[in-house]
This record gives structure tokens, sequence and C-alpha cells, in this order.
């Protein structure tokens, strides 16, 4: 399936990759993360992370939405708003359940008596609703380190590249790094460190898609 690229331009403040590369330099720079981080997060060569940011090459569509997906933003916010004039704004304060990881089942399934809540900044779309997980292992590190918060939404379609919360056949509800082809979807660990080679599922649910990860001070 081919995919729609962002004509690349030239030099020039009103060019479509020119301007891009600006915003993604400004909401690097926001969020604290270098390319190396924003690599490993998304799952983009640390190569096409800098040629972006220098305002060259030609991103596909998957990644440009995975990128504005992480910093927050919109696509057209992404690619044709400059952001850096832009005043800084927060998301509404949201409250949500609070799960640990091994939990998610029972609560999905309205079997826990009681669970925490979590409240945190995030910018709302659709229909989705959200509840945050939290991690109690260090089966994710270095990525992902015990006590993390990863923020989940429920109700939106995944892009490749997506860290998504999945049921693979019976098993429970697992976090995976998700990679779209066409009709078919490829999940591979997070973990840098897993033995869990990458896999093509064909029984599998799709439950939701990881927005934002709070990492334990």
């Amino acid at each position: 399936m081919a995919e729609e690229k962002l004509a690349a331009g030239d030099e020039g403040d009103n060019k479509p990759m020119t301007l891009t590369g600006r915003n993604l330099n400004y909401l690097m720079g926001r969020k604290h993360v270098d390319a190396a981080t924003l690599s490993k997060e998304i799952g983009l060569g640390i190569a096409t992370v800098n040629a972006m940011r220098r305002g060259v090459g030609n991103p596909t569509l998957s990644t440009l939405l995975s990128l504005a997906r992480y910093f927050g933003v919109s696509l057209t916010e992404l690619t044709e708003t400059d952001l850096s004039r832009e005043q800084p704004r927060s998301g509404p304060a949201k409250t949500m359940p609070l799960v640990r990881l091994a939990e998610v089942n029972d609560f999905l399934e309205q079997k826990l008596d009681r669970f925490q809540t979590y409240t945190t900044e995030i910018e709302s779309s659709g229909n989705a609703t959200y509840f945050a997980v939290q991690l109690n292992n260090d089966a994710l590190a270095p990525l992902l380190t015990p006590g993390t918060v990863l923020i989940v939404a429920r109700g939106e379609e995944p892009c490749d590249g997506d860290t998504v919360l999945v049921r693979i056949g019976t098993h429970s509800p697992c976090l995976r790094r998700i990679f779209i082809d066409g009709d078919h979807c490829l999940f591979a660990s997070i973990s840098q460190d897993s033995e869990v080679p990458p896999a093509i599922y064909k029984n599998y649910e799709v439950i939701a898609i990881a927005i934002k990860a709070i990492k334990p001070i």
C-alpha cells in the first residue's frame, strides 16, 4: 500500500518540510528529548529524525502522524503552523482509573472491586476514553522503568510504530509496538533486551494506544 508523502520543498519559511523541521526542533526542545530518545520511543531512525530537523527528506504520512501523536499536536499544527510563535498550551487535566499492567484484564472485565485514580494533562480527541497503566517491573527496561505510568487511549486507530496495549490470543494484555502493512500487523517488543521475536498474529485485539508516558522522578 502506497503511503502519502509530505512534499519536500525548497528553502523558505513557507515550505512544508522547512516548517515541519522547525516545529520538530521546537517540540523536541519543549519536551526535553534528543534524537536518540525520540528514535527509540517512536521507532524512527536517528538519521530520519535528524534529516527532518534540518527540513529535508520526504516522510510518510504515518511517520508524521506518529510524531504528532507523540508531541500531542495535530498533523496540521506539525506541518502547517509555526508552533514557536504560538503561546504554549496545556491540555485539560483529566482524572482516570489507574491500574497495574497485571490488572488490566480484570479492569476491562469490570472485576476489580476498587482502583486508584491518576490525574494528568492530555489533549483529548474524538470519542476516546482513557485510563492509566502503572508498570511495576523492569521487563520493559531501559525504555520504560518500574513506576512509569502510561496513559492509554481506547477508541483510536493505531498508527505504524505506535506502542499499543494488546491481547494476543488468550494471553493477558501486554505492551507491544505495532507495525502496519496493509491488512497485516506485526507486533514487536518495546524492550531492546527482549528475547521475544517480532511476529505477525491473526488472533489479537488492540485494546488501547499509549499516548503519554510519565516516568518516576
